[in-house]
């Protein structure tokens, strides 16, 4: 197998698991709000290393003298941090504070309110790294990929005007990142990773030597 169809499956791959991970979210406390929520985001995780395993290979095939993959795989790779402590602070910490909140006395209800409020904000903050960042990493692949004169550039130009558009709204407080609205810029996302990832094992990732730059 070529390296540009392991980094086409390991996007594509990556794009299902993250669909995966928001059909499973719980949205709501529950009996099994601990055990769902821990197996959602063990999933969100580990598409997320796949997707940086994918964009890795993508960034090293589509490398040129501009650097441009190069800048989008290191966005990306902090992108990762980011939503590692968001997936993290979501996933384990926050059922864990709920479950806490509901057991204990209710003259104690409004400190574990601030308490939790206070965590959703670091949550939030991290969504919003991770959500700009990636956007970043999103364009720069994308004019690099059109650069290159690469077959299926069609995801690029997506990628180049869709990456743009989220982080101004997200940036701009536009889209909140609960639920619905991470639900909403992970589609668009993973249209771009999935359309990449299918590119890459099709046709590859160049058809023609770069004379210029």
């Amino acid at each position: 197998m070529t390296d540009d169809k392991k980094a086409g499956n390991a996007l594509i791959l990556g794009s299902l698991g993250g669909v995966l991970t928001m059909a499973i979210h719980p949205t709501g406390g529950s009996s099994h709000l601990l055990v769902v929520s821990a197996i959602a985001h063990s999933l969100a995780i580990a598409s997320v290393l796949l997707l940086f395993m994918g964009n890795f290979g993508l960034s090293r095939l589509i490398a040129a003298p501009d650097r441009l993959a190069f800048a989008a795989i290191v966005s990306f790779g902090l992108a990762t941090v980011a939503v590692l402590i968001a997936t993290t602070v979501s996933g384990f910490i926050m059922p864990n504070l709920l479950q806490m909140m509901t057991r204990d006395t209710p003259s104690a209800q409004s400190q574990w309110r601030i308490t939790i409020a206070t965590i959703f904000q670091i949550n939030q903050a991290f969504s919003g790294v991770y959500t700009v960042l990636v956007a970043i990493a999103i364009t720069l692949w994308s004019v690099s990929w059109i650069r290159l004169r690469a077959l299926d550039r069609g995801f690029a130009w997506y990628g180049c005007v869709s990456a743009p558009i989220i982080a101004l709204l997200v940036s701009g407080g536009y889209i909140q990142l609960n639920v619905h609205g991470m639900a909403a810029v992970m589609l668009s996302q993973t249209i771009w990773f999935a359309g990449i990832g299918l590119a890459l094992r099709t046709n590859g990732a160049k058809t023609h030597p770069i004379n210029s730059l």
